[in-house]
């Protein structure tokens, strides 16, 4: 059977051919089946969760002058903003607050600064009407103390949440390698945080494979953010579940930071979860739509090595257009190191960025799980083989190359939307112990 992959624009990306004989199946989130989406929208403002409507809570934080601060994620995010902002604004305006009390903050993480396209392509005409801020996690003048977790960990934020009457969060729920599910407090840690939040929560989920924590809400990272998220003031959240095939939103929670969080996983996890009988001898993920560089794709990384089976063979697909991870440097200057030598050089303080050498973490537990192949015209081959993947031109080589590797009885499965995707294996032998918790490794 031939698969397309996409990625329009990246005629590079060829179909790969996939002998029938071969072929698990195609895995792909549920599809949106024309469901209404305005009248989603409509009810989960209508039936907030654990908080009083949007409108009311509004109007019994922001007094006087008050101001509203709407936290909104970047452009490596599909969430469809421009369409949920205009019910949003609806709700600003029967609580009687106008356009010059509202402002909006990018929520990126570490990752680059939005451009002007983006943002417009993020905020459609509400760019316009309010002040727009991006944060900018490095710089500390921009930044806040807002006390420490229960374990200890500092939490550091934009000053803006501390300056605002009422913060509310606007995101979209898809599973999620380092908080089991994204939205929910995540658009502030990471999203508008300080480094401590993020060293702390990233490292820590390099410790644990895929399986442990995608899909996992109630995990240790989620919770730590939670807590860090109330103290630094967050009130609401609005948060859609978007069905990938067609990008209909097909469910829409409103309310409580995490009350409303974890009725949304649920929803996401009916759309998202994708049921395998077995784990594949070779799986083919395409990274869509985290797809921009290696830092994005790897979400296709970590699917795809929750379906493949150990020793087995992986292959990601993805553009990378702006290559490997412009904004943590170290993952080509460290490059590839086996996982027990990565816990050594955090542990012994030789690597400044841990947020970035987190992620060598993650990718050293997946190559020694399986073969990994990537195939990617934004990244170079010596990039690629430097974080210690194989490199194929195009899908069809890496198939064969998963043949000669897997042998040419070897089954094929591959995974539509792999950025998103969240695989569930029905009959699965294989466990991954959580390394840190049984080392008691932290940082």
């Amino acid at each position: 059977m031939k698969v397309g992959f996409p990625f329009p624009g990246y005629e590079k990306i060829a179909p790969v051919d996939v002998p029938d004989a071969n072929l698990m199946g195609i895995f792909a989130p549920k599809a949106s089946d024309g469901v209404n989406e305005a009248a989603v929208l409509r009810d989960g403002f209508e039936r907030p969760i654990d908080a009083p409507r949007l409108r009311d809570a509004l109007r019994d934080r922001v007094q006087g002058n008050g101001r509203v601060l709407i936290l909104v994620d970047d452009g490596t995010r599909t969430t469809p903003v421009a369409r949920m902002l205009p019910a949003i604004f609806e709700e600003l305006k029967a609580a009687e607050i106008g356009d010059d009390r509202v402002a909006f903050l990018t929520a990126p993480g570490t990752h680059r600064e939005m451009t002007d396209a983006e943002l417009r392509e993020k905020l459609g005409p509400f760019k316009a009407r309010c002040a727009v801020h991006q944060h900018r996690w490095l710089d500390e003048g921009t930044l806040r103390d807002y006390g420490r977790t229960s374990d200890g960990t500092r939490v550091t934020a934009n000053r803006l949440l501390g300056e605002s009457a009422f913060v509310l969060g606007v995101g979209s729920i898809v599973p999620h390698r380092v908080k089991g599910f994204s939205g929910g407090a995540k658009i502030a840690f990471p999203g508008v945080a300080g480094r401590e939040m993020m060293e702390k929560n990233q490292w820590e989920a390099s410790l644990r494979m895929s399986e442990t924590v995608m899909g996992v809400a109630d995990n240790p990272m989620r919770l730590r953010m939670e807590e860090a998220a109330r103290l630094a003031g967050m009130h609401y959240i609005v948060n859609v579940i978007v069905a990938e095939c067609d990008h209909r939103i097909v469910g829409c929670v409103t309310g409580d930071v995490v009350a409303a969080h974890r009725a949304g996983c649920a929803i996401s996890r009916e759309y998202n979860g994708a049921r395998l009988p077995r784990r594949a001898d070779i799986v083919i993920s395409d990274a869509h739509p985290a797809d921009r560089d290696v830092w994005q794709s790897a979400k296709g990384i970590y699917s795809g090595t929750m379906a493949v089976r150990r020793g087995g063979t992986l292959i990601v697909v993805a553009p990378n257009p702006e290559g490997v991870a412009n904004n943590h440097p170290n993952l080509l200057e460290i490059g590839y190191r086996p996982h027990d030598e990565v816990i050594r050089m955090v542990r012994e303080g030789e690597v400044k960025d841990i947020v970035g050498v987190a992620i060598l973490g993650d990718i050293a537990q997946i190559l020694d799980h399986a073969d990994s192949i990537l195939v990617s015209p934004g990244v170079r081959r010596e990039d690629a083989e430097r974080l210690g993947f194989r490199w194929a031109p195009t899908t069809q080589e890496a198939l064969e190359m998963g043949f000669l590797r897997c042998g040419r009885e070897a089954s094929v499965a591959v995974l539509r939307y792999g950025g998103h995707i969240l695989p569930i294996v029905e009959h699965d032998d294989e466990s991954h112990p959580e390394r840190g918790a049984e080392r008691g490794i932290g940082r």
